[in-house]
């Protein structure tokens, strides 16, 4: 079991994932192959590090707390702050989007005459970038079974036994089993899931079924540390092999049977995937042996930054189009000015306001000790 102290370099890789969100969102202004980069970049990495790093901190909050305090803590600092996103945020986010694509829909057609129901230019969704955090209630409901199951006798007893038969492979193995397991998460999906849910729902029930075995891989680790140490190296043959059957993958695809073609590419992908995130939590412990001031303002401001950030970068992109049509420009507007305001809004805006905590942050207001 791990102590229940700040781990400062899960908290600065979790930062991290969730600041390359305004790089990765603000390059959905264009399809130049810098932005598609940019995209291709985080979608190896972003968010699968980020439900990591998530299991393992939510299993830690999980193991202080009763099952039923665990869940209404959960459904506080989850849904309140969903609610509030897909009710304030982003239908004004999706506005700025179409305006800036060239939808040009005033604001009262656009909320007061229908327009949203029009199809309108550029890549708006109802859910936006919220979907994560429908993904995340499923896991967190999911979270008490993963940790008694991850601290059984028996799986401590099995994975012992891998790991001192693995060694330093210990990570080709799960590896391997992380892409096995996406498969069939994406078959239960493919096959049953999208039969009976509606449409809208495509893309977060999609997403939650292939994201769920790294948020188990982190309630895992927390719950056996010998797991949580074979996680945290840069394993240069797994990246070969797997990285080797994911590009092979784009050369055969056209000439395999479909299941098999499916197969190949998710289970490349989500091995090679998986030991970059494991060569990122072995990089960030490197480096972040401590906290610092800097790191705690993000881990304090990052909930309210990922919150806002897709709405600042339309509305920072409409501004400046209004001077220059360049993406280039339009695009270094929103990574100087976003950063720093977006930090702003939650010193300013967020934090010192209880009820915008709780609707943005989902916390309750710190009670003030008496004088």
């Amino acid at each position: 079991m791990q102590p229940n102290s700040r781990i400062y370099h899960l908290d600065a890789l979790r930062c991290f994932c969730m600041l390359f969100g305004l790089m990765v969102h603000g390059a959905t202004i264009g399809d130049t192959w810098v932005f598609e980069a940019i995209k291709a970049v985080s979608d190896h990495f972003r968010m699968a590090a980020f439900f990591l790093v998530s299991g393992f901190f939510t299993a830690m909050v999980a193991s202080r707390s009763t099952i039923g305090t665990f869940l209404q803590n959960r459904s506080r600092l989850v849904l309140v702050p969903l609610a509030a996103g897909l009710l304030l945020l982003n239908p004004v986010t999706n506005w700025l989007i179409q305006l800036f694509h060239g939808g040009g829909i005033s604001f009262a057609d656009y909320f007061f005459r229908g327009g949203w129901r029009l199809p309108t230019p550029g890549k708006s969704v109802w859910h936006l970038h919220l979907w994560f955090l429908f993904s995340l209630f499923a896991y967190a409901l999911l979270t008490p079974a993963l940790l008694q199951m991850g601290s059984s006798a028996f799986v401590s007893r099995w994975l012992g036994r891998y790991l001192d038969i693995a060694g330093r492979a210990a990570l080709m193995g799960l590896a391997l089993a992380m892409g096995v397991a996406v498969v069939l998460l994406r078959a239960v999906n493919d096959q049953i899931f999208s039969l009976f849910l509606p449409e809208l729902l495509d893309f977060i029930t999609m997403a939650t079924m292939g994201y769920l075995p790294y948020f188990a891989v982190g309630v895992f680790a927390f719950a056996q540390r010998r797991l949580y140490t074979a996680l945290h190296r840069v394993f240069w043959p797994g990246l070969i092999l797997f990285g080797g059957l994911y590009a092979a993958h784009g050369v055969f695809a056209e000439d395999l049977p479909r299941a098999v073609e499916r197969a190949m590419l998710w289970t490349g992908r989500t091995g090679f995937i998986f030991l970059i995130v494991c060569a990122l939590l072995a990089i960030s412990e490197r480096f972040v042996k401590k906290g610092s001031p800097l790191l705690s303002a993000f881990t304090d401001g990052v909930y309210s930054f990922y919150m806002f950030h897709f709405l600042i970068i339309y509305a920072i992109a409409n501004a400046v189009a209004l001077i220059t049509p360049n993406l280039g420009i339009i695009f270094l507007a929103i990574l100087g000015i976003g950063y720093p305001l977006l930090f702003w809004i939650h010193r300013t805006l967020i934090a010192p306001s209880p009820a915008m905590t709780l609707l943005f942050n989902g916390k309750r207001p710190k009670a003030v000790a008496p004088a």
